[in-house]
């Protein structure tokens, strides 16, 4: 987005404007690097327009796109079944059938602008339909769009239209929704802007045929609500009949009361019910094909006597009349796949008809002691074939590496969330994934696979041994990942999103192999660089990627003539070459 305006035109400050202005601030205070304030404000809006997905601050970081060459759009967003896309994710890969995922898949774009001017304009719809026409034409290359947008815009953009192109035999639900975000007021918008809303939307409609599309105004009213609302954390499930075991229980749920409690009311499913489930949903596999006949059968026979159930954690239990359970600090590890195929099935069966006498089998496990969470989540995967590294975040090395962050000040993101939702500053929290790739872009002077595979670095069993390894010293993994985020706060300030995303994982090795002195090939060499402070200025971070852009050009001109930085990032070459001009 282009730089944020003083409010001098357009509406008066109101009291919900202050009230953000502080909050945005105290965001701010609390960042050892505060962010460009435009920045701040536009992933403070991603991340409240995209609240009920319970993103992280790194995957909203991800889909920030604002900048140069950025059409308009300072976000963009793309979610198959609940779940958020990246560049590596199963459904972009060349061998991925389209018929391991179900019929009729929910794929929800989400398209932001947001600006900080005090009022809403014609000219940004024009920009948004002008853009999106374009984006959205599968006709069109990548080099047809480089003429107009960043290269960054267009990865995001590819993820959908990818997606899209990859599942459209199997005939998938699309949903395209455009938020426009001002300090604005919503209640005095004219007929102008309101027609341009409507234009946008029937033009998305006729580029996506049979989508869904919504677009939203939303002013500092409505941005307000959302950050001063108190997330849903007590939900509501009614068991009967169930048997009290000491602080668990066991009992049956009717599949529509179990699909109250995973809906959140607008027939949208709890993604952030399966935020410490160790796996993902597996879409259109045999067990869910399965799952789905029983549900879809016209017989008698219940539902939970050919399926194993569900098994609920909480952190507090209360049971009402009725036998209605409330439930705290909920978390369904085990029996995802049930959860979504029940979901599914009765939220495309008409309200009347979603209760056939049919139950599923459902355990209620009270425990705040995260010895025995961990345990109950092993235990409960472990009677099926569940990839070694969806279990990882139970192990010993984990919860050590969590009570050593913490010590220090900073937030070992073990259980997705778990930090963000009790207030920790977000540039503090650390996911292992972000942990996974800072060790080996440092550690293992690998940043070609930190770049190239940010969601699945820690599938292979071989990889994961070499990152997480209790003979490394924990001052190192602190070490290492409080080098990576200074070095990528110190980027958003310095480069555009794009140079941003391939090289930041070059940088900090490029940095900190030139600090050593010495080729980095297992992250037990830098115990005794570990014991100082990673301390590195803005003017070096700047020409350190300015140095490792040349070198990428220099090696497209030598190997590939038809070259972009995305792919060349990709590239062992390319790391190998960084690493030489380190130590040169």
């Amino acid at each position: 987005m282009t730089a944020g305006n003083p409010p001098t035109k357009g509406s008066p400050l109101s009291n919900e404007t202050v009230l953000i202005d502080q909050y945005l601030k105290s965001r701010q205070d609390a960042r050892d690097t505060p962010l460009p304030d435009d920045i701040a404000y536009e992933l403070l809006a991603a991340q409240s327009v995209l609240r009920d997905y319970q993103l992280s601050d790194e995957e909203v970081e991800l889909g920030r796109v604002g900048g140069g060459m950025d059409g308009g759009i300072d976000g963009f967003y793309t979610f198959l079944d609940g779940t958020l896309l990246d560049e590596d994710s199963d459904v972009l890969s060349q061998n991925f059938k389209a018929a391991d995922i179900r019929r009729h898949a929910d794929i929800d774009v989400w398209i932001l602008q947001a600006k900080r001017e005090t009022s809403f304009s014609e000219t940004t719809f024009d920009k948004l339909e002008s853009s999106l026409r374009r984006l959205f034409d599968l006709t069109l290359s990548d080099s047809d769009l480089t003429v107009l947008y960043s290269k960054e815009l267009i990865a995001r953009v590819r993820i959908f239209t990818e997606t899209w192109r990859t599942l459209g035999i199997r005939s998938p639900r699309i949903t395209v929704h455009v938020d426009y975000v001002t300090k604005g007021d919503c209640s005095t918008v004219g007929v102008p802007v309101k027609t341009k809303k409507r234009d946008l939307e029937s033009m998305i409609a006729g580029s996506i045929k049979g989508s869904l599309v919504d677009v939203r105004l939303i002013g500092s009213s409505e941005l307000w609500q959302i950050l001063s609302s108190e997330p849903e954390y007590d939900l509501q499930l009614k068991v009967s009949p169930y048997v009290p075991l000491g602080e668990a229980y066991s009992g049956l749920v009717r599949l529509a009361d179990y699909y109250d409690f995973l809906s959140d009311g607008r027939d949208e499913l709890r993604t952030n019910l399966f935020d410490w489930n160790v796996r993902d949903y597996q879409g259109e596999v045999t067990v869910n094909r399965a799952i789905k006949d029983t549900l879809n059968s016209s017989s008698d026979e219940d539902f939970w006597w050919f399926n194993n159930g569900v098994t609920v954690l909480c952190s507090e239990a209360s049971i009402g009349a009725d036998s209605t359970f409330t439930l705290r600090g909920v978390q369904i590890v085990n029996g995802m796949q049930t959860s979504h195929e029940i979901f599914t099935a009765l939220r495309d069966t008409d309200s009347s008809d979603r209760d056939k006498k049919r139950s599923v089998a459902v355990r209620i496990i009270k425990t705040q002691d995260e010895d025995i969470r961990d345990r109950i989540i092993r235990a409960t995967n472990s009677q099926t074939k569940v990839p070694d590294a969806s279990l990882h975040a139970t192990e010993a090395i984990h919860r050590q590496i969590e009570a050593h962050f913490k010590s220090h000040g900073w937030f070992y993101d073990r259980r997705k969330n778990f930090y963000k939702n009790t207030g920790k500053p977000g540039d503090r929290i650390i996911s292992i994934g972000s942990l996974g790739q800072a060790v080996t872009a440092i550690g293992l002077s690998r940043p070609n696979d930190a770049r190239a595979r940010p969601t699945t670095l820690l599938n292979n069993p071989s990889d994961y041994k070499q990152i997480f390894n209790t003979a490394v010293n924990l001052d190192v993994y602190l070490w290492l990942a409080a080098a990576q985020r200074k070095v990528d706060a110190m980027l958003t300030k310095e480069v555009d999103a794009y140079i941003k995303t391939n090289l930041r994982f070059y940088v900090s090795c490029y940095l900190v192999t030139r600090q050593a002195g010495f080729r980095i090939y297992n992250p037990k060499q830098l115990r005794e660089i570990a014991e100082i402070p990673f301390e590195v200025d803005s003017t070096t971070i700047f020409h350190s990627a300015q140095r490792i852009e040349e070198i990428a050009v220099n090696l497209a001109d030598d190997e590939e003539p038809d070259w972009s930085l995305d792919r060349i990032a990709k590239n062992r070459g390319f790391a190998e070459a960084v690493i030489e001009a380190a130590l040169d």
